[in-house]
């Protein structure tokens, strides 16, 4: 997504009022946004099962008749590609869409079907985080816990992960706050800031999460 907005960009550089109609109508722009839905959403998606995922082998540690396997796990993420997959796709099929402003967000809000579907993916975000700021408590509250046995590993994954999910939260909770106040006919940023904002943050966070899955993990 950021590769091709940035290839436009430059390619369109100080004359991009000649091609903004093809841009924004055309193939390419469709794509993008596309590509940014479904990568924010299974983003979102994966970092809560991984969080769930953490919170049952933590809190189930000497439990072995309750350890998850392989299969469990690929069928809870094929069901997430599917979700996601059609969470991407209504916006293609005029369920809001991404020709609105020129970084192709589904930034349409004038039907109620496309208000409805924004405010959808952004309460499904909210209910996201908090269903793992629950889980990270339980979490907090069973590694303290006196009688609490399991070894170092499952406690040092869900710090890693801690980290990771509340820094994608910092980048992506500006950006749900404007959003959410827009959908609400409350707008507390013009259209023109609204996309500054993007083009600020989705790189910001898309740079600091190689170095928090890998980089800076040792295990890896």
């Amino acid at each position: 997504y950021l590769l091709l907005i940035a290839s436009v960009d430059l390619h369109t550089r100080a004359e991009y009022f000649n091609h903004a109609i093809d841009w924004q109508t055309g193939p390419g722009c469709g794509l993008a946004g596309f590509f940014t839905v479904f990568a924010s959403e299974l983003s979102v998606y994966t970092l809560t099962v991984i969080t769930l995922e953490r919170w049952y082998a933590i809190t189930f540690a000497m439990r072995l008749d309750r350890k998850l396997h392989l299969h469990h796990a690929a069928v809870v993420m094929l069901g997430g590609w599917i979700f996601c997959l059609v969470l991407a796709l209504l916006p293609l099929f005029g369920v809001s869409s991404y020709q609105k402003v020129s970084i192709c967000l589904p930034m349409d809000t004038q039907s109620t079907v496309a208000q409805v579907y924004i405010l959808s993916v952004l309460v499904l975000n909210i209910l996201a985080f908090l269903v793992i700021c629950a889980c990270y408590f339980k979490i907090y509250c069973a590694v303290h816990n006196p009688h609490y046995r399991s070894g170092s590993k499952d406690t040092n994954i869900a710090k890693r992960m801690a980290v990771l999910i509340f820094t994608d939260f910092l980048c992506m909770a500006p950006i749900s706050f404007y959003a959410m106040s827009a959908v609400l006919d409350r707008p507390l940023i013009t259209v023109s800031n609204a996309k500054i904002l993007l083009v600020l943050f989705y790189p910001l966070n898309s740079c600091a999460n190689p170095f928090l899955y890998r980089i800076f993990t040792k295990a890896f």
